[in-house]
Order: structure tokens, then sequence, then C-alpha cells
């Protein structure tokens, strides 16, 4: 799927540092804003069932998205708005509305809402890891001018790489073409015959991390059955 610069699904996986990041007990709570059809809403349910379960080990409940009660202290909102977006982690202590934007029909992919709610459990982007640079190139010159600190580099104090290997197949990794000015890459890997950007599914290493950060275990609690799944029109 293509979109406008200015509907850019990544203008917005490696892990955020700090006891503060991860949500507690792998419980998000959240609540779907106004503005979206009953199809639609069951659509972004149907995504988050569908994370949790490439997350969880034997279906063992790791991570798990449930509607907000009036107790929780923190909760995410998603919202119709404009662009697909996320902040990154709980951020406890943070007096913040944590927002995760996902526009119809731009957002309506199951990849594409999965990516955003990385975002939301800990995940900057893969070309954010501090050893990008020996997987790829990243070209300046091509970038839409206001939009280079989407290319940001963090180091190890600000972003665990979870023992993990550079993933060109993760879906949180940018595409060769992401804010292009002049539709030339702006990011080009280094190993030759890869592709980078992927919208299809989480890749194996995603779900690796995922389960590192939240201490996933093959024992405990079952995940619920699922909803009915839909196709979000």
């Amino acid at each position: 799927m293509l979109f406008p610069p200015s509907m850019n699904p990544i203008d917005r996986g490696v892990a955020l540092r700090g006891d503060e990041v991860v949500w507690t007990d792998g419980i998000i709570p959240y609540e779907i804003a106004s503005g979206y059809a009953s199809a639609q809403e069951k659509f972004i349910i149907a995504s988050m069932e569908k994370l949790e379960r490439l997350i969880a080990i034997n279906n063992v409940q790791c991570i798990r998205f449930r509607p907000r009660i009036s107790s929780d202290p923190y909760y995410i909102t998603i919202v119709n708005g404009f662009g697909c977006s996320s902040h990154v982690g709980q951020n406890t202590g943070v007096d913040m509305i944590r927002r995760v934007t996902l526009q119809y029909p731009g957002c309506f992919l199951e990849a594409i809402i999965m990516h955003e709610l990385l975002h939301t459990l800990g995940f900057f982007h893969e070309q954010s890891r501090p050893d990008r640079d020996d997987y790829i190139k990243v070209n300046y010159e091509n970038i839409i001018p206001g939009r280079e600190h989407n290319f940001e580099k963090y180091n190890n104090t600000v972003v665990d790489m979870l023992n993990t290997s550079y993933d060109y197949e993760s879906v949180m990794h940018y595409p060769s073409n992401a804010f292009s000015v002049n539709n030339h890459s702006t990011i080009e890997p280094l190993q030759p015959n890869v592709t980078i950007g992927q919208r299809f599914n989480l890749s194996s290493i995603d779900i690796l991390e995922v389960r590192i950060l939240y201490n996933c275990l093959d024992t405990g609690v079952t995940l619920p059955p699922t909803t009915t799944t839909t196709t979000g029109n």
C-alpha cells in the first residue's frame, strides 16, 4: 500500500531502556475513542489479539490488551486521527496522554497496527539501533527537509538491543524510500538481496525481542478465545 508523504504510516525495534517502559504484568489497558465504525473497532481488537498470540509461548499469556477500567493508572487511547503513530512504552510516573493514532483507512493493515502497538510496548524502529551503520546506509540528501530526526540513531544508554542481531525483516524497519523527497532511497541495506520495510507480519526476531523484554514464560494463564475477525471495512 502506498501513502502520500503526509499520510506515511511510519511517521513516527529496538527496546527503550528503563524500568518505566514495560507495561506492568504485560497488561495494556486501552480505550477506543469515538470516530470508528463498529467493524473498524473489531479489526483493531482482532489485530491486538493476533499480536498477543504471536508473542505467547504455548498460548500462555505474556502481553494482554484489555479495555481500561477506572482504576487503571495508565492506558492507551486509540484515535482515528492523522497518520499512524504511537508513544513508546508505558512511561510510569509521567503525566501524558498515551495516544495511538490509527487513521482509517491508511493504517488498517494488521501489520501496521501491530507495528504501532510494538511502539506502545516499548520498541523504537529497527534502524535506530546503535549498530545500524554496519547494516544500512542512510542517504540524508534524499530525506524530506525537517524529517531527518526520524532517522536518529540511539546509543546503548538509551536503547537495549536485547542481544539480538540486526533484523532486515523486522516489521519495525523503515522501507528504503521512507520520507524520500525525490523517490530515491533514504536507506540502503549494506547486505545484498534483502528487502526492508515489510508490513505483512512480525519477524521471528520481533517476536523474540518482545518475549525477552516481557520475560514471557511457557507456563501460566492461557489466553482467552479470540473474538470474531473482520476486514475492518
